[in-house]
């Protein structure tokens, strides 16, 4: 297929853009908008800005907006009005509208007025006109629009809601003729309910509001209606006046129009030019699409806004839970609640597991505590029942120790009857009674030591010489020894530093590991069978080492040495070893066992230098404290 030449490619796009244009009316739309008031005014720039998006958003393209104001309220004369028509007919010369909105009495009747001149054949969208304009005529068919309706029994309905104890309105206008001419829409159907004491107060300037208002009682409330011009003259604007009345008033203030709201007004059943200027594009649209003015039927008054200001509610103390439904509570700061509940879910979430958390921990910890102590108790038991094993094992020991002294102590006293049947000496009887009592108490200490380490009690944790723990222990087991045909050596170091820990439980860890060694030397020769014990300092620790000549462990039992009930023994039960690990280990040492080069094995332990001890050595190697 041949392509198209540029000339009629150009051709075709212009024939399209122009059936574009015809389908749009020939031409792309011209709006012209007047307002009877200043253009700046809220009302004006209210309809004014929803007729622009209205038949923006209609699909005509672009589309000339023109916006006037006669600014009637202010400039109210025929010469005015004259030379203004002239002049727009020069401005309007070649800008031919396709529509024309009127916004307001005043507007529509210049309008009206110099359509002809001015705009001619212009159909006309009028707002904000009373139903009374026409005198019940019916409007040029060129002519649709919308009437004005002011609720002011919707208004007096919210009053009635809102505040029961209402029995005046205090009805507050300006003097200007837009002023007076809404005054009778407002008083005379409220009137008309006979619920409410009717004032209206056009009297009243700016200045006077404090002391017209100031001091009302709380059965009374305003109702603001319009004030162009106050009583001295000056000129206004509604939403200008309504904070001023309201920061004045002691009492709520009330409105017809919405434009006044969020301005210090509590509220009312409000003339909404939002919606009515909404409307108007609406009918702007249909008139653009080709129907015509008559065939629009014209609308009696836009819906009312109800709404209310929850900065006012507040202020005056009334409840929310007052507002009727359907009514629109505007500018209500959201609770914490409303504005946070997600967050706050989340945060309470987070805090109930946390909560749990901790409930779970402290749960865990008691538990775990309990257990601990269950386990400590366990472990003195099985120490307790380790210590009364190696008593059992050390009872040929024990009654040879007790028997030795005890009997010396027969001895002796059958030599002191002798000596005082045959009028011996009295020092020799003293001399008797010396070793009575020095064997009495080499008894009575070996008693002592079998009841302190076969009783039950709490480990305690003091200062102890390892050195003399070793002696105690070599006397306990000097008799097992021998019946075993063994020799018990002592290696202690000189000057060697107290260690913390408990004395019975230092004990019961020494007589274990030699007992353990002098039972493992069984097959060993008799020459041979030397038990050693000796201690010495490792820096920080001190260290005992229990020494045998027996067969030594057994390469496969090296890491199961000190496990619960592992024992290579034909009788044993396995704890003996498990127990000294335990005490060690709770005392802050450590055990081990390893087998000697020369034959035989070696179990040492190490416990910590008693802390006291080890601070004052620091400072006499120091020189004392640094200052």
């Amino acid at each position: 297929m041949r392509a198209m030449p540029p000339r009629l490619l150009s051709a075709v796009v212009l024939l399209a853009l122009a059936s574009a244009a015809g389908a749009a009316g020939g031409h792309p739309p011209n709006i012209v908008i007047v307002s009877g008031t200043d253009v700046m005014l809220p009302a004006s720039q209210v309809e004014d800005t929803e007729i622009r998006k209205t038949l923006s958003a209609a699909g005509f393209g672009l589309i000339g907006f023109y916006s006037e104001g006669l600014d009637a309220y202010r400039f109210r004369s025929a010469e005015y009005e004259q030379e203004l028509a002239a002049f727009w007919e020069r401005k309007y010369r070649e800008v031919r509208p396709d529509i024309v909105f009127a916004l307001s009495e005043s507007a529509l009747r210049f309008v009206m007025a110099h359509r002809d001149q001015i705009w001619p054949g212009a159909p006309v969208v009028f707002t904000s006109v009373g139903p009374d304009f026409f005198r019940g005529a019916k409007p040029p068919e060129w002519v649709t629009g919308i009437y004005e309706g002011t609720d002011a029994v919707g208004t007096a309905r919210l009053i009635e809601a809102l505040q029961p104890g209402v029995r005046r309105i205090i009805v507050v206008a300006g003097v200007a003729p837009a002023d007076q001419t809404a005054m009778p829409a407002v008083v005379e159907p409220i009137r008309a309910l006979k619920r409410f004491e009717v004032e209206f107060r056009t009297d009243v300037p700016v200045e006077g509001f404090a002391r017209a208002f100031g001091s009302l009682p709380s059965d009374t409330v305003l109702l603001a209606t319009t004030m162009f011009r106050d009583a001295d003259g000056r000129m206004a604007a509604p939403r200008e006046v309504a904070p001023l009345l309201s920061s004045a008033s002691s009492v709520p203030v009330y409105a017809i129009f919405s434009t006044v709201l969020g301005e210090g007004i509590l509220g009312g059943a409000l003339f909404d030019f939002d919606v009515e200027g909404k409307a108007a594009g609406e009918m702007g649209v249909r008139i653009l699409k080709g129907e015509s003015p008559s065939a629009i039927p014209v609308q009696s008054k836009a819906p009312s806004l109800v709404a209310v200001d929850a900065r006012q509610l507040r202020r005056f103390r009334i409840p929310e839970r007052r507002v009727p439904p359907g009514t629109e509570i505007r500018f209500r700061r959201p609770t914490f609640w409303e504005q946070y509940w997600k967050q706050a879910i989340a945060v309470g979430l987070a805090l109930v597991l946390e909560t749990a958390l901790i409930a779970a921990l402290l749960i865990e910890r008691r538990q775990r505590r309990r257990a601990e102590e269950e386990t400590r108790q366990g472990r003195r038991e099985l120490a307790h029942a380790g210590r009364l094993t190696a008593v059992g094992e050390l009872t040929a020991s024990i009654s040879h120790e007790i028997n030795q002294p005890l009997g010396a102590i027969l001895t002796n006293a059958e030599a002191a009857e002798m000596l005082l049947d045959g009028e011996g000496s009295i020092d020799e009887v003293r001399r008797i009674l010396a070793d009575i009592r020095r064997d009495d108490l080499r008894a009575s200490e070996v008693v002592r030591r079998v009841r302190s380490l076969a009783g039950k009690r709490e480990v305690e944790s003091e200062p102890i010489d390892p050195n003399a723990q070793v002696h105690t222990v070599a006397r306990l087991l000097e008799y097992e020894a021998k019946r075993q045909g063994a020799v018990l050596e002592k290696d202690l170091a000189v000057d060697l530093p107290p260690v913390r820990g408990d004395e019975v439980s230092f004990q019961q860890v020494l007589i274990n590991l030699a007992l353990n060694g002098i039972e493992a030397m069984a097959d060993t020769p008799a020459g041979r069978r030397r038990l050693r014990i000796q201690t010495r300092s490792a820096g920080d620790r001190v260290e005992v080492c229990v020494s045998d000549r027996g067969h030594g462990i057994a390469e496969g039992d090296r890491g199961k040495l000190f496990q619960s009930f592992f024992t290579t023994k034909a009788h044993g039960v396995g704890l003996g070893l498990s127990i000294c690990r335990s005490i060690v280990e709770a005392h802050g040492g450590r055990i081990r066992g390893e087998n000697d080069p020369d034959g035989g094995a070696t179990f040492s332990f190490t416990l910590p230098v008693y802390a006291e001890r080890s601070r004052a050595d620091a400072r006499r190697a120091g020189g004392g404290p640094r200052a």
